[in-house]
């Protein structure tokens, strides 16, 4: 829980010097600026999701060597996947649970203007501004984050709860905090979110290792993103 408030405090400290700096150099430029002036939400959104999902790499690289005794790979749980046969279809039911939902979205327009009011800002605003900065939300959101997480949730601390938790409790306990994390930006999110870390939890134990997760993760913020979109046009 410490890495998590820490990974939090990261994100609400670099939101805080973005705005700050911003702001500050704004007044000094132009001292008849509006007071309570704030820039747009992307400005200081995005350096907050990266120093957030970086904080989470730092933990997962020193937590994997902790637990794997100096192997990463042991730490993080990084082995061969084994049941790709059922990863695959893990992965198909994972795009199609998304699938359903902007069925949903399309066919009902009040929830996808209720969705893409209580989402973060950062995905729907995705396909905004100059082509750098899309590169650089698309790659946050459909590369970055996805692994940073999974390293995290079902990286070390699955392993390192493994060693005296059962499966199905240590799938229970991962799964929560990361949905409750993800609750932080939206309750929205939740309801949402539920199935998709049962997969992910399903990916895991069944595929023995981290890298059976993390294509799941990826197909779910990819799709997610698509979602979010459409709901937002």
């Amino acid at each position: 829980m410490l890495w998590l408030f820490a990974a939090e405090f990261a994100a609400m400290a670099a939101s805080f010097v973005i705005v700050f700096v911003i702001v500050l150099v704004r007044r000094m430029a132009d001292a008849h600026a509006t007071p309570g002036w704030l820039p747009a939400p992307l400005v200081y959104a995005l350096p907050a999701a990266v120093a957030l999902q970086a904080t989470l790499l730092f933990a997962d690289l020193r937590q994997g060597r902790r637990f794997g005794n100096g192997s990463l790979a042991a730490g993080l749980g990084a082995g061969p996947v084994r049941r790709r046969g059922l990863i695959a279809l893990l992965l198909v039911a994972m795009i199609a649970w998304v699938a359903v939902y902007i069925t949903v979205l399309i066919r009902f327009q009040e929830v996808a203007r209720f969705i893409a009011r209580e989402a973060p800002p950062a995905p729907v605003l995705v396909m905004t501004g100059g082509s750098a900065l899309i590169v650089v939300r698309l790659l946050l959101i459909v590369v970055l984050a996805p692994i940073a997480e999974e390293l995290f949730f079902r990286g070390w601390l699955w392993t390192a709860l493994r060693r005296s938790w059962s499966a199905w409790a240590t799938a229970l306990c991962t799964g929560a905090i990361w949905v409750g994390l993800h609750a932080l930006e939206g309750i929205v999110r939740v309801p949402i979110l539920l199935p998709a870390a049962v997969l992910l939890s399903l990916a895991r134990h069944y595929g023995g290792s981290v890298r059976a997760s993390i294509p799941l993760h990826i197909a779910n913020n990819l799709t997610a993103t698509m979602v979010q979109i459409m709901a937002a046009t």
